[in-house]
């Protein structure tokens, strides 16, 4: 229920309320982009936007807007730009303007243009680019869309790659004349042009496609002009209309796939937002597109009796085809009422104040003549089309080619209609011979043709080719190094400049397989370039002579080992002179022990054959070595015929050993060596040094036993003597057991492992009384056990 109430309030806003009253007034609007100048890349973008005049929104329309440039295939933002309003705002021309009056229809067209220049060489992604401006927003009483005042618009543009195969690309996108102000009669057909022409002569195929949303509703400073990369949203339909349905009828509205012509027989009453898709081919392939947004209102009209107007021309009656000479004019004359409204149209485009029966004609193109009742808002009737030809109206020249600075042509063809001559021109003096419709041009000037017509005498003058050199191609060749010399060892880059495409040669002759602007020089020779630029016009650089640096041979002086670091730094030696010493401990030409503490160190003397080559480095090692050292006993104890080791511990990396003397030992010159069968009393010196010479000694004292003596009595009384069981030459036996028995046969002390702990005459801290114990002693593998009794006396 309150979506019915609403749908009859939004309506009767649309038929009976001003739209003055609303406070959104964008009706429609698309993109062009028209490349200009002689400059590759350099573009003009124009950007149309419709707009309800009288309306606030309208009054306070930016006069400028920023547009975005991005990649297709990832949405890189490419640039962005500003474009400006050019001229004044310029009204929709209505053929029933009481009608349109009556209904508030009063659209005005807004321009705005930038020109802009793109590098080709940034632009030649094979999958094209887009730009798109966006703005808000829609019309309140739109009856088709949900929400149409917080919907916004997207204009959108595709354009292909500007370069493509290291070749400039040209295009321009369509292009849409002006439009005319017109509404739909319920129930009746209804035609309306809204096609365009592509400048390139490129294949243009309509569809009728969903308008796009704003992507971001606030741009950069709070503007309502965002740029944001795409995908872009589309409008929100409301329930029962889609991109094929945007106008109900029947049929619907539906778009001319060749023409761009939007038909309908409507059914339903309301405002209706539409877009077409506009897009470009050339030789079968997609290249660009173009989506043009736009709003049709459809009303009832009452039912009066359609006016059937007659036209013809002036003193030429039953005419459908006059043709005049350029600066002549033709009178169409309707027939005449006086409750006729009249509007003359010109290729089905209402012509601004062509509002009477007659018609004055100076231009090429098909007239026609759209009448109403004057206070009525009724149908139209439309009169048959008169055909009007201006001889040389479509003069004019197209050129292919270029002129580069010393070479080069332009073709040069004039256009016209049949049945006529030709003279060229260049720089206001007549070509002789130049009579076709043709031209080959070699020099620069400004050149057109006259076209006289042979029926009527008629002369035309086409528009002017003006025709300049473009630049010379400066090519140079310059190395990555910035000098002209291959490093020993190495190649050099070469860089060539001044163009899109290289031809290299070395020493005359072509290098093949190469057209780009590096060449790596590996070897001597003279080399040479010759740049292609966007055009096809070519530059040869001046030649440039690589020659080889000399290889150097480098030596280092060898540097002696040092012991330890306490020693004074050594003069280092290289050759040839002038290189850098480098390594650790190394001060300027010295090579500093104590810097660079114990160790093997690297050191480096680096000569440059050249300034930008790699040096050549020799290399020593610096040796300061660790001073070596001995962990060794003093003295050792052993007994009669025993075989050991003394098992040493050395630091400081000793690679000699030399033991004196060297009696008893299995290799005196071993870091380990055995001794064999000790008889007797002996002291070893051992003198170790490391592979740099720094030496150690050290000295040890062994003393042999034959045995150990277990005396016959002790007395542990406290005076002092004999306290403790002395058993002499037992420091020999490190593996000896004594243990002592009372006269039960009970052990009262055994020494374990090694005498290291002596009898003090107790039993775990009690005296044992006076008396003989008896004894066994185990002094060594192999040895017989000593059996024996001693005296306890206190």
């Amino acid at each position: 229920m309150r979506t019915s109430t609403l749908r009859r309030l939004v309506l009767f806003l649309i038929l009976g309320v001003p739209l003055v009253a609303r406070g959104t007034h964008q009706v429609g609007g698309h993109i062009e982009m028209k490349a200009v100048g002689n400059t590759a890349g350099q573009y003009r973008i124009t950007v149309i936007n419709y707009l309800e005049d009288g309306t606030r929104g309208a009054a306070n329309q930016s006069t400028s807007g920023i547009l975005g440039i991005f990649r297709k295939r990832d949405n890189a933002l490419m640039t962005t730009f500003i474009v400006r309003q050019t001229g004044s705002r310029v009204p929709v021309v209505y053929a029933n303007g009481f009608c349109a009056a009556q209904r508030n229809l009063k659209f005005i067209v807004l321009t705005y243009e930038a020109d802009i220049q793109l590098s080709p060489g940034n632009y030649s992604d094979p999958e094209g680019y887009y730009m798109s401006y966006q703005t808000r927003n829609r019309n309140v009483g739109i009856n088709n869309i949900s929400i149409p005042d917080q919907t916004g618009f997207t204009f959108y543009l595709e354009f292909p790659a500007i370069q493509q195969n290291n070749q400039l690309f040209g295009n321009s996108s369509p292009h849409f004349g002006p439009i005319n102000g017109e509404y739909i009669c319920l129930g009746d057909a209804f035609s309306f042009p809204f096609g365009g022409t592509d400048p390139d002569g490129d294949e243009l195929r309509y569809s009728m496609i969903t308008p796009l949303n704003q992507k971001g509703a606030i741009g950069q400073n709070g503007t309502t002009n965002p740029v944001s990369a795409g995908p872009y949203p589309d409008v929100n339909w409301l329930s029962g209309y889609d991109a094929d349905n945007a106008i109900p009828g029947s049929p619907s509205l539906r778009v001319d796939a060749k023409t761009g012509e939007l038909s309908v027989t409507a059914t339903q009453l309301g405002l209706f937002v539409f877009a077409v898709k506009v897009e470009e081919y050339r030789n079968g392939v997609k290249i660009g597109e173009v989506r043009r947004d736009f709003q049709l209102l459809v009303i009832d009209c009452p039912p009066q009796t359609t006016p059937d107007p007659a036209v013809q021309v002036k003193n030429r009656p039953k005419q459908a085809v006059t043709t005049i000479c350029q600066g002549d004019s033709a009178v169409l004359v309707a027939a005449l009422d006086p409750n006729w409204n009249y509007q003359w149209r010109k290729d089905d485009i209402n012509i601004a104040g062509a509002v009477n029966s007659t018609l004055a004609v100076r231009e090429s193109g098909q007239y026609s003549v759209v009448v109403s009742q004057k206070a009525v808002c009724s149908k139209v009737g439309n009169s048959d089309v008169i055909k009007v030809d201006v001889i040389g109206s479509d003069a004019r020249v197209s050129a292919t080619g270029h002129l580069c600075a010393t070479t080069g042509s332009i073709k040069l063809v004039a256009t016209g209609v049949t049945d006529v001559t030709y003279q060229w021109y260049k720089d206001n003096q007549s070509l002789t011979g130049q009579i076709t419709d043709s031209l080959r041009a070699t020099e620069a000037g400004k050149y057109w043709a006259v076209l006289t017509y042979r029926t009527l005498g008629c002369k035309a003058r086409t528009d002017t080719a003006v025709l300049d050199r473009s630049p010379a191609v400066l090519a140079t060749i310059t190395s990555s190094s910035g000098f002209n010399r291959i490093c020993p060892d190495n190649s050099l880059p070469l860089i060539g400049s001044g163009g899109l495409l290289y031809r290299w040669q070395k020493d005359g002759k072509p290098i093949s397989n190469n057209e780009s602007s590096q060449m790596v020089a590996s070897s001597p020779g003279t080399f040479v370039v010759t740049a292609t630029d966007i055009y096809g016009c070519e530059g040869t650089s001046d030649p440039v002579t690589i020659t080889g640096v000399a290889p150097v041979v480098v030596t280092l002086d060898s540097i002696p080992g040092v012991c330890g670091p306490n020693n004074p730094a050594y003069s280092l030696t290289g050759n040839p002179p002038g290189g850098d010493f480098g390594g650790t401990g190394i001060d300027t030409n010295a090579f500093s022990p104590e810097q660079a503490g114990v160790g093997n160190h690297t050191i480096t003397y680096t000569v440059k054959p050249a300034p930008e080559c790699a040096g050549t480095a020799a290399t020593r090692i610096a040796v300061v070595a660790p001073i070596p050292t001995i962990q060794l006993i003093d003295s050792l104890t052993t007994y009669r015929g025993n075989t050991f080791s003394l098992n040493p511990v050395y630091t400081g990396d000793p690679v000699q050993f030399q033991w004196t003397s060297s009696t008893y030992l299995d290799n005196p010159t071993a870091a380990n060596p055995t001794i064999t069968d000790i008889a007797d009393d002996v002291t070893y010196t051992i003198d170790v040094k490391n592979s740099t010479g720094c030496e150690v000694k050290d000295t040890i004292h062994i003393r042999v036993f034959a045995r150990a003596w277990v005396p016959d009595a002790f007395s542990p009384n406290g005076d002092g003597q004999n306290d403790i069981l002395e058993l002499p030459g037992i420091a020999a036996f490190p593996d000896a057991v004594f243990t002592l028995f009372n006269r039960w046969g009970e052990v009262v002390y055994s020494s374990k492992k090694g005498y290291t702990n002596p009898f003090d005459g107790t039993l775990n801290g009690t005296a044992l009384p006076t008396g003989v114990y008896g004894y066994t002693l185990y002094t060594a593998p192999g040895k017989p056990v000593i059996n024996g009794r001693i005296m306890l006396v206190r």
